[in-house]
């Protein structure tokens, strides 16, 4: 074979490559040679660096390569509130909705940019974000060099819904829905397979609780004829199971299924409180399932069911949600909450290994979101987004090959994601020895300091007009 001159060779790093049908394929002393935005070979040193001359070589010894992270579900403009809206029973109307009724453009954008550096600096290359304002975020993707999957949040409530005491209805607002629905379409028109690829787009409605049936089906509709998935928040607890019967009839999944948008295209976020009859259904019909541990954990002492849907179905992927949820956008956090919970739920160890949890954060979630073909491992063809972690490091000690290896999971159990010092996606270093080389990460933490201070303010009359635990806590000096 002749020498096929490339642009990036990584040399002499244990490589994992996630390209094993159920296992991690890892190689020892492995090699990774990258050619524009793709990967042309995957080996061992000794037999790549003779092929495959490169314009940089990166000597990676005592670190490992692996695929970049893939982050199925993020709100990165939740992210100014971070630190304000845990330990509350009432998260919704207490912790959220106040700040969110307070944002504007500038605020957004910097709590998007920050949580989308965070995310970066823990491994993330792919993210999945749906907000509002989602034509002025996608600017934050471009500039970052991200991989997003982008969708522009689709309700009709109009502000204030977060007080209607339980049991009423929220008053649909078809004007606020179809405000919203020309913003999806919008997107899509400008941002949909931009950047080469890198830019792609999906359906949002927020959930079936809070978009109307006629709206559910004109998304359902707009998204079949696009080629698009849908991604929806879905049987995410109680308020949202009493608004649909109460409306339909109904629960969720059931609607859905009647509605005919039970499909390959949905991705449930959540489905906390779906039955047992209904994970079944869910997984029959081609859809698949987000978990967000952390977030879930912290905002409503959930557990999903994500470990019961994944013995029906393996389209199961993992996110971060919001950083106003679970404190962080970091998916070796969530590999390892997500264990242990179910560890603990289920009183059994043996359930969801680390290398399982590591094909949720890789391969099994870029095939659950459609992307498995392009991402989520290191093989022949597939795009260049990958990571590469220092191992030298006192947590990340010793690192052990034989007769056991334990380097999968140390990624899980005890990585934290500041071992990652290198990220690549699409064929582009965004961060190496961990500078960020698409951001000024100081001007972004600075952006969002100024603008987290002046949203607090703006906010500040909805978060004290009654009792809370978290203005409780203030007075009490435990914040």
């Amino acid at each position: 074979m002749n020498a096929v001159t490339v642009d990036y060779l990584f040399r002499h790093a244990v490589v994992v490559t996630m390209a094993d049908a159920g296992g991690c394929g890892l190689i020892e002393d492995g090699a990774v040679a990258v050619k524009a935005d793709r990967i042309v070979a995957v080996g061992e040193t000794k037999q790549l660096e003779k092929l495959y001359p490169a314009h940089r070589e990166i000597d990676a010894s005592g670190k490992l390569l692996m695929p970049g992270l893939v982050d199925a579900h993020m709100h990165t403009r939740a992210s100014l509130w971070k630190g304000l809206a845990q330990d509350s029973q009432n998260w919704l109307a207490d912790c959220s909705i106040p700040y969110r009724e307070a944002l504007d453009g500038p605020s957004g954008r910097a709590g998007s940019m920050v949580m989308i550096a965070e995310a970066l600096k823990a491994g993330t290359t792919t993210f999945v974000d749906q907000n509002e304002d989602m034509c002025l975020l996608a600017e934050n993707h471009l500039q970052a060099g991200t991989r997003a999957l982008l969708a522009q949040q689709v309700h009709g409530l109009p502000p204030g819904t977060a007080l209607i005491a339980k049991g009423e209805l929220y008053p649909l607002d078809p004007a606020v829905e179809e405000r919203l629905f020309e913003q999806s379409r919008k997107l899509v028109e400008t941002c949909h397979m931009q950047a080469g690829g890198r830019l792609t787009c999906a359906m949002s409605p927020l959930g079936p609780d809070r978009v109307s049936k006629e709206m559910l089906l004109e998304v359902g509709e707009y998204a079949r004829k696009n080629e698009l998935a849908i991604h929806m928040h879905l049987a995410c607890g109680e308020r949202e199971t009493d608004q649909m019967e109460r409306r339909y009839h109904k629960r969720s999944i059931p609607l859905l299924d009647e509605l005919g948008l039970l499909n390959e295209r949905l991705v449930g976020i959540h489905l906390s409180v779906a039955t047992d009859a209904e994970l079944r259904r869910f997984a029959q019909s081609g859809a698949a399932m987000v978990l967000c541990s952390g977030s879930e954990a912290i905002v409503d002492g959930n557990i999903p069911p994500a470990y019961e849907f994944n013995s029906y179905s393996p389209k199961l992927a993992i996110g971060s949600d919001q950083t106003s949820g679970g404190n962080t956008s970091n998916l070796f956090y969530e590999m390892k909450v997500g264990a242990l919970l179910n560890k603990c739920k289920f009183h059994d160890p043996e359930i969801w290994p680390a290398w399982k949890m590591l094909r949720l954060a890789t391969i099994d979630g870029a095939r659950a979101i459609g992307m498995g073909h392009e991402i989520g491992s290191l093989e022949v063809g597939k795009k260049a987004d990958l990571i590469l972690l220092d191992l030298q490091v006192p947590h990340m000690a010793p690192q052990l090959f034989a007769p056991l290896r334990n380097l999968i999971p140390n990624l899980v159990y005890a990585a934290n994601g500041s071992e990652v010092v290198l990220s690549m996606i699409d064929g582009k270093l965004v961060m190496e020895d961990r500078k960020l080389l698409t951001l000024d990460e100081r001007k972004v933490v600075e952006q969002a300091n100024i603008e987290g201070e002046k949203l607090l303010q703006r906010a500040k009359k909805a978060l004290f007009s009654h009792e809370t635990a978290m203005n409780r806590l203030m007075r009490q000096n435990k914040l």
